[in-house]
């Protein structure tokens, strides 16, 4: 996740890939990030630039930083104000833009699934049983969120292709705070664990076409959810 992004990504492109990162796991709650001169020259970025996206990221609640020695910018899990903002953008979005998106997602997320079907390792499939497992056992909705990206991105890993492994990064480095929002939702996150779960066992059987159709179909479920939630938020805000 500390791969180079280059400064024409700009600020913008630095908090979102830090922000997945966060929202992944792949930086834990507590952890310690690198010197921010160390963490700029991996990033390729300005120092200014990258003080700039921490700012930011520490005003969503998503790092704080400590003076004094040993102190430095530490993770932090996901906050209310990660949360309201998550909800204005859904509002935000048109209808057509978060269509769009399911359509791309759905594609990315069922091509993955046909392919590991084929290509997925034992170690692949025990990580994937793992992370749907975990879902209904989290103590906290980005908890639940997380092993779902982290399933999502483990599939595309099974699958190997680097392209669609990539496209899926790319989505989740715009969209992780769209998809956090779906996991309020207690029954659609019971339905995503079932689901998650029925997918992993279709790549046992190597059962292409039904794990092709599993992994269409919840991404289907959770456009649906959105546009639900997007309506309702859009309603309250008019009262």
């Amino acid at each position: 996740m500390f791969a180079p992004i280059g400064a024409l990504s700009g600020v913008a492109g630095i908090v979102a890939r830090l922000r997945t990162a966060i929202d992944l796991g792949f930086l834990e709650d507590g952890e310690l990030l690198p010197k921010e001169a160390a963490l700029a020259g991996q990033l390729r970025v300005s120092a200014f630039a990258l003080r700039e996206a921490l700012a930011e990221l520490r005003a969503e609640g998503l790092v704080e930083t400590r003076p004094g020695r040993g102190g430095g910018t530490l993770v932090r899990r996901r906050s209310t104000v990660v949360h309201q903002n998550a909800l204005r953008l859904l509002c935000d979005m048109s209808s057509v833009s978060l269509r769009d998106l399911a359509d791309w997602r759905g594609m990315l997320l069922s091509e993955c699934a046909g392919l590991a079907a084929r290509r997925s390792s034992a170690a692949n499939r025990r990580r994937l049983f793992e992370y749907a497992k975990s879902i209904r056992g989290a103590k906290t909705l980005t908890d639940a969120s997380r092993a779902h990206a982290r399933f999502d991105v483990e599939l595309a890993s099974a699958a190997q292709s680097v392209r669609l492994t990539s496209a899926l990064l790319e989505i989740y480095e715009k969209y992780a705070w769209l998809f956090g929002l779906a996991h309020e939702d207690e029954k659609y996150r019971t339905g995503a664990q079932r689901t998650l779960q029925q997918i992993t066992e279709s790549l046992e059987a190597r059962d292409e076409q039904r794990a092709t159709s599993l992994a269409r179909s919840l991404a289907s479920e959770t456009f649906d959810y959105l546009v639900r939630l997007r309506l309702q938020a859009i309603a309250e805000q008019a009262v």
